[in-house]
């Protein structure tokens, strides 16, 4: 006769085993842990986009700053209003200055800009055991952000390219991937 165990004692047992596997694994080395890119297949590497960039001038039109980047619109993420101010006066939703305009001006002066964003990044994770229950993620490669602000349809002002290398590590336990949600999924069938 065959015994079977509960659908909990069934998840602890696949648990228990997944992790034996993975130490194991760990002990070997490290692990994959994927890729992120984004338009890296557009722009061989930081300085070339940083180089196009470089070039794109106030007053130029829309159809030629993108053009001169080899994308076209659709392939910018659109800012929204909060997005663009911040871009234009600083971050963390400064706002407006006091005193920059009377409010109707503001409006108007707002309603006739349109902002963009294209996204630069590869960053390549790789997973490790530091010890039985705790794995090391290390992330390296790049990632960089292009906001574009245009105003009736002319570049504002010269974009800025802004972000960094990418060169860090996180660690975490096993643990720290279980949460109740998990237990009662799979105790609950």
């Amino acid at each position: 006769m065959r015994v079977r165990l509960p659908v909990l004692s069934r998840f602890f047992v696949r648990l228990f085993t997944a992790g034996a596997i993975f130490c194991l694994a760990g002990c070997a080395g490290t692990l994959p842990g994927g890729t992120q890119t984004v338009n890296k297949n557009y722009y061989p590497s930081p300085e070339v986009l940083k180089s196009w960039v470089d070039t794109l001038e106030p007053g130029m039109s829309k159809g030629e700053v993108f053009t001169r980047l080899g994308r076209s619109e659709e392939d910018f993420r659109r800012l929204d209003r909060t997005e663009i101010v911040d871009a234009l006066f600083g971050g963390n939703n400064a706002g407006v200055p006091a005193g920059f305009m009377p409010p109707e001006q503001i409006r108007a002066f707002l309603n006739s800009l349109a902002g963009y964003e294209l996204d630069y990044k590869y960053v390549k994770k790789r997973h490790g055991f530091t010890s039985p229950i705790r794995i090391r993620t290390d992330a390296n490669g790049f990632d960089y952000m292009v906001k574009l602000i245009f105003k009736n349809g002319v570049l504002l002002e010269k974009p800025v390219m802004t972000g960094a290398l990418v060169h860090n590590y996180s660690s975490d336990t096993l643990f720290d991937f279980l949460s109740p949600g998990i237990v009662v999924d799979k105790a609950i069938p």
